[in-house]
């Protein structure tokens, strides 16, 4: 059983000239690495390294979890396990929900959920879905947003007669299923149906989860059913992809009412609009590559050689659409 509603989205196509004023540009000696993982700018570890217009921040914070730990990436408390500055995406490990039968008391005990609130990022429908995993699970996602128009539930359900039943392999139901998510979601509660627990099917399923995933990223073990090798001490790392962009307004009023901070840097560099929420995004120019958000970090893609950190940007891909470009070839002064 599926149960979703999607939440309409428009595009804005938008083409003028630019004036010429100075952008945003990072400090030069920053920390760009955290636990193996790039920081490109405009994210950043420390003041004067990071991107912040006033409405949205991006800043990362180094630091280890536990004592024991190394230290690694944090944006908004979530863990980072990669950034794409040319796509306007950040990969996080995503936080696993669950629901288990309780032995001793023989009944469930209390579920640990999750819930996700950002105001600088958002849930990217095009990459992930939510996934349900169980053999009597029932979980949905819902929306925060008091506002009647934003409200959203999404929600699916998974079942399975025995531990045989199961297999490696895409979710189809049984153990486990996945479903699409709206567009611009910047908060959510995670909840279990209290009709559909662990009591009858203990034994082989003891536990319910529900995670968002990134749903090219996700392949379904028996052993999440069987083992509670999905929940958090499982060590299972599952990644959820979300959406980030500068500021709330649209290239045309960015450019056009000077307003704040213009983020895009680089020589031969584009704005476009985000999709999925407010804001912009900067793009190499085609036939460039590298870092629209560093000055110079657009370079010709015949001869780039790809600093650490930075991304090669496509002038064409399945986030970006060549008709929302604004282009700037002339902004920063040689």
């Amino acid at each position: 059983m599926e149960m979703h509603m999607l939440l309409p989205l428009v595009t804005t196509t938008v083409l003028l000239s630019i004036p010429a004023w100075q952008p945003l540009a990072a400090a030069p000696a920053c920390q760009r690495q955290c636990g193996g993982v790039d920081i490109p700018y405009p994210f950043g570890i420390g003041r004067g390294c990071f991107l912040d217009t006033g409405d949205r921040t991006f800043e990362v914070t180094c630091r280890k979890a536990t004592a024991s730990d190394d230290a690694r990436p944090f944006v908004d408390g979530y863990e980072v396990l990669g950034i794409d500055p040319g796509r306007g995406k950040i990969r996080i490990r995503s936080p696993v929900s669950s629901w288990c039968y309780d032995g001793a008391r023989r009944s469930m005990g209390a579920p640990h959920t999750w819930s996700f609130n950002s105001t600088a990022l958002r849930v990217s429908d095009a990459d992930n879905k939510l996934a349900v995993v169980g053999c009597s699970a029932l979980a949905y996602i819902g929306s925060q947003d008091g506002a009647v128009e934003n409200r959203y539930v999404v929600g699916c359900h998974a079942e399975c007669a025995s531990a045989a039943s199961l297999s490696d392999g895409p979710c189809n139901g049984t153990g486990c299923c996945l479903t699409p998510v709206p567009p611009g979601i910047s908060s959510f509660d995670v909840a279990f149906d209290d009709a559909y627990n662990n009591s009858a099917v203990a034994g082989f399923s003891p536990c319910s989860y529900a995670v968002l995933v990134e749903a090219a990223a996700f392949e379904f073990r028996a052993t999440y059913v069987t083992t509670g090798a999905l929940g958090d001490a499982g060590g299972v790392q599952v990644p959820a992809v979300l959406d980030w962009a500068v500021g709330n307004q649209t290239c045309r009023d960015v450019l056009r009412k000077k307003t704040g901070s213009y983020a895009c840097a680089s020589a031969n560099s584009e704005c476009v609009d985000a999709k999925n929420g407010p804001g912009y995004l900067c793009n190499c120019s085609k036939g460039y590559q590298g870092n629209p958000y560093v000055i110079h970090g657009c370079q010709d893609g015949r001869n780039v050689s790809l600093a650490s950190g930075a991304c090669i940007v496509p002038h064409e891909n399945e986030s970006i659409r060549s008709d929302t470009l604004v282009r700037n070839p002339e902004l920063i002064p040689k």
